[in-house]
């Protein structure tokens, strides 16, 4: 209660002070009367289902999706307002019912509130954009922006521990006879509570951006079975089954932003976050006896704790990430230099994952030549882990790419893109032994021109090729057969036929990677059509079909030692795969069907079906895994944008 009641102070306080140029802005501008309300928006829904004989444990074998997206206008007043329902049946993660959000976002002048479920994006290491159930309000001025939320982070999951193995068949026939009640393990999630803050003062140009987070997890959201019960009384006690549940997560984060142009030349920016974080809220709070200090530090403590901020417990950790970036435009020339260290274990319930224990130093150069015909494009990133020096070995990765586009007369254009990634591992509190060293480099060069032939239509020719190689530098370690060089080549051809309204496309790619043990060839054919049925002022009918071809072929052409052959069993065992030594080929085929209906730029429905039967080779064995993926999905959308009453604008 102490915490909302600082987050309501905290936005009643920057509401005040935003008001008196709020109500400047107001008065400077010309009063004029509009429609008392008008609303625009659209409705619509879509039906997903799919079977899949090798993976029903990510693929949903049914969805179902309705929203609505209305704006309100009241007197000028904007008014947002999103509906959404998902019926999802996933086999891994299931909600214990449909999930339906609301969400409103009034906006007057610069001022947007929001209630249901929103988001918004405060910093890359406090909050940035995790939606939420709750109330915010934001304030968009020229010299002074705030905004803040109060609510719940994401819905209470059910994770299955037991997965299902049954194939789309026998999955199919149990339903159709109700025989789909599969026994699971349920590991429940708390509910997490949230509150965010931030404060910004300055221009879009030079700006400094102050921001808070706190989250944490309520113990008391777990249904009543996942609490013990009194063997005597069968009472149930005030103690959570904390072995058979996640553990309750608290976390305070703090960032400040800064962002300053000089002229037109020059922009830096800096993003620093501090977060401290509880991995389990059941720990004992800590508290400091006998040190140097101690009763300074357990004042801090308490008043922390009796504010209602942030309890420090035995575990919490204190870890600190941020950012720079300066940016030189000279046109037609630019140039972006950036670093980016984030401490091991930084946290941040409000932000998504960080790259732990790492600095990244990177660059660009970009330019635009021969009037805009030509663009050049350099980047060149390297990281660095084990910040802390406590790894048992330090990787270095480094990673840069050159890109050329070019078009010439209008018609043919070239394209032409180099990527290279090299790593290598370091000692850490260990030796690296040079017979396990990781030390390789990779290479992607790839060459793409195209040509538009104008006549009664435009018919536009196509071809990429690519050549990949993937080296070990370390010639004491094992497994130097794994070096892969692929090449492959494509060509593309597609034409619009104006006077029929039938667009044609057809595409070959072949490709062929070696490696001293193995080696792989790949043809593939595709081919669609688009047939525009019916073009009339009001409506709009299109059907289109693609086809698609491809046949594999792998062969081992030399015989593995020894230690290579037990570290691919290894890795087969891990994916259910077997090693021999047989050649193999493999034909995979898949179709696609589909229609799309455009009615006075209201009414749009669509219908696909496909239906895919492939094969998966196993580069490192020749065990082949045949999949049958059938998929249905309809979609109806409706978007308005009527004026329930009318009036005339006066000035």
């Amino acid at each position: 209660m102490k915490r909302c009641i600082l987050f309501l102070t905290f936005l009643c306080f920057s509401l005040l002070l935003a008001l008196p140029s709020a109500s400047m802005a107001q008065d400077s501008e010309q009063k004029t009367i509009v429609d008392p309300l008008t609303v625009s928006g659209t409705v619509g829904t879509q039906i997903t289902s799919s079977w899949n004989n090798a993976d029903l444990h990510y693929n949903s074998p049914f969805s179902a999706i309705a929203y609505a997206n209305t704006t309100f206008n009241v007197y000028g007043i904007s008014i947002p307002m999103s509906v959404n329902f998902i019926n999802v049946s996933a086999e891994q993660f299931t909600f214990p019912k449909p999930t339906f959000t609301i969400n409103f976002r009034p906006t007057w002048k610069r001022f947007t509130l929001h209630v249901g479920t929103s988001c918004m994006n405060f910093s890359n290491y406090t909050y940035n954009g995790i939606s939420f159930d709750g109330v915010g309000l934001e304030y968009r001025g020229k010299k002074f922006r705030f905004g803040g939320f109060y609510g719940n982070f994401d819905h209470a999951t059910t994770f299955r521990t037991k997965l299902d193995d049954r194939d789309a068949i026998q999955f199919l026939s149990d339903s159709l006879l109700g025989l789909n009640n599969v026994a699971y393990t349920t590991f429940p999630q708390f509910k997490r509570k949230a509150y965010a803050a931030h404060i910004a003062v300055g221009s879009i140009r030079n700006y400094v951006d102050l921001s808070l987070l706190h989250a944490a997890d309520d113990l008391n959201s777990l249904p009543s079975q996942w609490y013990m019960l009194d063997a005597n009384t069968m009472n149930v006690l005030d103690t959570i089954m904390r072995d058979s549940t996640m553990k309750g997560k608290e976390n305070l984060a703090l960032g400040l932003k800064g962002h300053f142009s000089f002229g037109k030349w020059v922009m830096f920016e800096a993003n620093m976050g501090a977060s401290l974080f509880t991995p389990d809220i059941t720990q004992e709070e800590v508290v400091l006896e006998g040190a140097e200090g101690a009763a300074m530090a357990n004042n801090i403590l308490g008043g922390l704790r009796k504010s209602g901020l942030y309890n420090v417990r035995y575990g919490s950790e204190v870890r600190f990430a941020g950012d720079a970036l300066l940016n030189l435009n000279f046109n037609p020339v630019s140039a972006t230099f950036t670093y980016r260290f984030v401490q091991p274990n930084y946290t941040s319930l409000g932000a998504n994952g960080f790259n732990q224990n790492a600095q990244t130093f990177g660059s660009n150069l970009s330019a635009s030549l021969f009037d805009n015909t030509a663009f050049l494009n350099l980047n060149g990133y390297l990281q660095r882990d084990n910040l802390d020096k406590k790894q048992l070995y330090t990787n270095r990765v480094g990673s840069y790419s050159v890109s050329w586009n070019n078009t010439f007369a209008g018609n043919f254009a070239l394209a032409i893109m180099y990527n290279g990634v090299t790593q290598k591992q370091l000692d850490g509190v260990l030796e690296v032994p040079e017979e396990i060293r990781i030390n390789q480099i990779t290479h992607s060069l790839d060459l793409s021109p195209s040509y538009t032939l104008s006549l009664d239509n435009d018919h536009t020719f196509s071809v990429d090729f690519n050549l990949l190689q993937n080296k070990n530098r370390n010639k004491q370690m094992v497994g130097t057969s794994f070096d892969v060089s692929t090449t492959s080549f494509g060509l593309g051809y597609e034409v619009y036929l104006s006077s029929s309204r039938i667009g044609l496309d057809a595409n070959y790619d072949y490709s062929l990677s070696r490696s001293p043990g193995n080696d792989y060839n790949s043809h593939c054919l595709s081919g669609g059509i688009t047939n525009i049925f019916i073009k009339k002022e009001n409506l709009t009918l299109t059907g289109n079909t693609r086809l698609t071809m491809a046949y594999n072929v792998q062969k081992t052409e030399t015989e593995l030692t020894d230690t290579e052959r037990q570290v691919l069993n290894h890795l087969a065992r891990r994916i259910g795969a077997e090693v021999g030594t047989e050649m193999t080929n493999d034909l995979s085929l898949a179709a696609r069907l589909g229609a799309s209906l455009n009615y006075k730029d209201c009414h749009n429905a669509s219908i696909y079906f496909s239906i895919s039967n492939y094969s998966d080779n196993i580069i490192i064995g020749q065990h082949v895994a045949v999949n049958t993926d059938i998929r249905l999905m309809m979609e109806y959308s409706y978007s308005f944008a009527s004026r329930l009453i009318k009036s005339k604008k006066h000035k």
